[in-house]
C-alpha cells in the first residue's frame, strides 16, 4: 500500500468505513501524512457510526452523550486499499473503528468479523462464502425531480438494456480497476430498475465489494448524467428493490450444502441452516430492512418476501435453494441493507440452526402468505422482534445490537414526525 501511494501519485486518501445504515463515509487525508499516521489511525466522532441517513442523532446509542461525544480511530486496513478509477490522484481504503485502542463492536465490520471469528471456533476448517444481488434504480433529471432512466416495466427487454450503455459502459471499465469483477447486467421488473451482478467470495470479503459497488455504481451514475439509488421502495406503482444473498459452505472442496441423497437438493447440514435462518427471520428482518420505507417493499402476492418459509426455485418463498451447485438464497433483504449486518445476521442465523440442528420442514411450494409466519411489517415491530431473540444478540453482541437499535429509532421518530403530501390531500378538506 505504502509502494503504491508512492509509485502512482497518489496525493489524497479517503480512510473510509460504512456506518451502521451501510452508507459510505470518510475522512480526505493527504497522501504525505496518510503515510505517517495509518498505523495509528485518525481521530473519528463515534456518533457518525449511528447517526442516521440523514444525521439525526441517536439517543442512547452508546456512542454520543454516553461517551461524552468522544472520539474513536478509523485504522486502515491495508489490504483494502485501490485506487479511485474516476480519480487520477486519490485512493480509498476501508478501515476498522476502534475506541480506546479496543475494536468498537458495534461497527459493521467489527460485527461480522467477529461473527466469522466464531463460526471459525465452532465449526473448524469450515468456509463461507457469499455472493451479493442487488437491484437498484437509475434515474434521470427531469426540471426539478429524478424520473426512472427507462419508462414502463422493461424486464429484459434489449432495447432498454441498451439504452442505458453509456452507464454500464463507464461501470464495466472502471470495476476491474476497483477490484469488481461484473459478470452482467439486466433490466430488471420497473421502470429504470436494474440488477448488476459480480463474483461472489468469501464472506468477509463479499460485504467489501458489495459496500464498494453500491459506491461504485452511485459515483459512476453521477458523473454519466444519471442518478443512482438503492432506496428500497422509490415508487408506489413499481416493484421495489431487494438484496438477494447468496450463502454457500465448503469443508475444503466439499460443499457442505449439496445433499448426500440423490433425491433431495439440499443436505440435512444444509436444512438445518435454513432451519436457523427461518428461526430467526424476524430478527433478520430488522436487520436487513433497515427503513421504514423498506417495509413497503414487502408484497403478499409478489417476489419479495412476506412470510418465513422455504423452497425450492420458489421466488415467493423468504428462502430459496436454486438449481445448480448447492447454495441457499436469503431474500428478506432490501437493497438499501447494510451488506456487513445482512451476512453476520444470515451467517449466525444459519450456525444457530446447524448447531441446534433446527428442522426448517417441509419446502414451500406455491405462494406462502397468509400460511407461513408473517414477517414484521414495520420497522418498529421488527426492532421489537430484534431484542426478543436472546440468541442473535448473544451472537451479534448486545453493544452492536443497542446501537443499531438506537439509531433506527430515531429514523422511526424522524419518519413519524413527517406530515407528508399523502395525509394533506387525504385530510386537510373539513368532511
Amino acid at each position: 500500500m505504502e509502494r503504491r501511494i508512492e509509485s502512482d501519485n497518489i496525493d489524497h486518501v479517503y480512510v473510509e468505513f460504512a456506518d451502521m445504515n451501510g452508507i459510505s463515509r470518510s475522512k480526505q487525508v493527504a497522501a504525505d501524512y496518510f503515510l505517517e499516521q495509518w498505523k495509528s489511525g485518525f481521530p473519528m466522532n463515534m456518533l457518525v457510526l449511528v447517526q442516521t441517513a440523514r444525521n439525526q442523532v441517536p439517543n442512547n446509542s452508546g456512542y454520543g452523550a454516553d461517551i461524552d461525544y468522544a472520539d474513536g480511530k478509523v485504522v486502515p486496513d491495508p489490504q483494502t486499499y485501490q485506487e479511485l478509477p474516476w480519480r487520477d490522484d486519490a485512493a480509498k481504503v476501508h478501515c476498522h473503528f476502534r475506541y480506546e485502542e479496543e475494536p468498537v463492536a458495534g461497527a459493521p465490520r467489527t460485527v461480522l468479523k467477529d461473527v466469522l471469528s466464531s463460526l471459525k471456533s465452532r465449526f473448524p476448517g469450515l468456509d463461507f462464502y457469499a455472493g451479493s444481488e442487488l437491484e437498484f434504480f437509475l434515474l434521470s433529471q427531469e426540471k426539478d425531480t429524478y424520473q426512472p432512466a427507462t419508462t414502463d416495466n422493461n424486464e429484459c427487454f434489449s432495447w432498454a438494456t441498451e439504452s442505458l450503455s453509456p452507464f454500464y459502459d463507464k461501470l464495466a471499465e472502471w470495476a476491474p480497476q476497483y477490484g469488481i469483477d461484473l459478470h452482467s447486467l439486466q433490466h430488471e421488473h420497473a421502470a429504470g430498475q436494474l440488477e448488476i451482478t459480480f463474483d461472489y467470495g468469501r464472506a468477509f470479503e463479499q460485504a467489501d465489494t458489495t459496500f464498494d459497488f453500491k459506491r461504485l455504481v452511485k459515483q459512476t451514475a453521477q458523473l454519466t448524467g444519471y442518478s443512482a439509488t438503492f432506496m428500497a421502495k422509490p415508487y408506489t406503482e413499481w416493484a421495489g428493490s431487494g438484496y438477494h444473498l447468496h450463502i454457500s459452505a465448503y469443508d475444503g472442496n466439499k460443499n457442505m450444502f449439496d445433499s448426500e441423497n440423490p433425491g433431495s437438493r439440499l443436505s440435512t447440514f444444509g436444512r438445518h441452516f435454513v432451519g436457523g435462518v427461518l428461526k430467526h427471520a424476524k430478527a433478520i428482518a430488522a436487520l436487513s430492512t433497515p427503513s421504514p420505507n423498506a417495509f413497503k417493499r414487502y408484497d403478499p402476492d409478489g417476489f419479495a418476501p412476506y412470510a418465513a418459509a422455504w423452497g425450492l426455485d420458489n421466488r415467493m418463498a423468504a428462502l430459496r435453494v436454486p438449481s445448480g451447485t448447492a447454495r441457499i438464497e436469503n431474500r428478506i433483504p432490501s437493497a438499501d441493507a447494510n451488506p456487513y449486518i445482512v451476512i453476520a445476521a444470515t451467517l449466525a442465523a444459519g450456525a444457530d440452526g446447524i448447531e441446534r440442528e433446527l428442522d426448517p420442514g417441509e419446502p414451500w411450494e406455491g405462494n406462502p402468505a397468509g400460511e407461513a409466519p408473517t414477517l414484521p411489517q414495520s420497522l418498529p415491530m421488527a426492532l421489537a422482534d430484534l431484542q426478543d431473540d436472546k440468541v442473535m444478540c448473544e451472537l451479534l453482541g448486545s453493544e452492536f445490537v443497542n446501537a443499531y437499535t438506537a439509531s433506527k429509532r430515531a429514523e422511526c421518530k424522524a419518519y413519524k414526525d413527517v406530515v407528508t403530501a399523502w395525509e394533506r390531500q387525504q385530510y386537510a378538506d373539513p368532511f
